[in-house]
């Protein structure tokens, strides 16, 4: 599958001191259409993201939103990845809202497309809840919140799956239960409350 922005890999390396071995901020390349910008990651950053299902999207999704100064730990991150879905979702209720202007003359894609507007707006009111479990360290509402907007996602397709209907918003879904996904897993495997 397609990612958004694809990432290659140039090199990683090791940076030698008197004393010790220590790992170097990985290098990579961010393609963003016919741009190639070097970005230098954090090796935090990039020991959380590998041990998620979905490394790149995890990098790409978390890079832009990380200052300079920022603390990195899972639970940081997942903040930042609760910021980036907030975002991300907003562009997509923002795109399936004007594909359904499009598409009023068809009643199955009007159906499919209020089907994925409702799952937004139901993932964007989800925001504040999450935020709450992670500052009380409420990881059973946390999960159940973040698995639930993984569902809303996959509905989302799968009402222009059961419509016969070539789903327009395929890829901005794909990367959203990426992103999600990466944030439950960080999540269950990571944040210890």
């Amino acid at each position: 599958m397609k990612h958004l922005i694809p990432i290659h890999v140039f090199f990683l390396f090791f940076m030698f001191n008197t004393s010790s071995i220590a790992l170097a901020r990985s290098s990579y390349d961010v393609r963003q259409g016919d741009q190639t910008l070097p970005v230098v990651i954090n090796p935090k950053l990039q020991r959380i993201c590998d041990q998620i299902d979905n490394p790149v999207e995890c990098l790409i999704t978390t890079i832009p939103f990380l200052r300079e100064k920022a603390a990195i730990n899972p639970v940081s991150i997942l903040k930042i990845k609760v910021e980036a879905v907030d975002i991300k979702t907003k562009e997509a209720l923002d795109k399936a809202s004007k594909l359904l202007l499009y598409s009023s003359n068809s009643k199955p894609a009007t159906f499919c497309f209020n089907v994925c507007i409702n799952n937004y707006k139901s993932i964007l009111e989800s925001k504040h809840r999450i935020l709450d479990a992670i500052l009380l360290g409420d990881d059973k509402q946390l999960r159940v919140e973040l698995s639930s907007n993984v569902d809303k996602i996959y509905h989302c397709e799968d009402a222009f799956e059961e419509a016969n209907i070539k789903s327009p918003i395929t890829e901005v879904n794909s990367l959203l239960g990426k992103m999600i996904s990466n944030s439950l897993t960080i999540t269950i495997d990571m944040v210890h409350f």
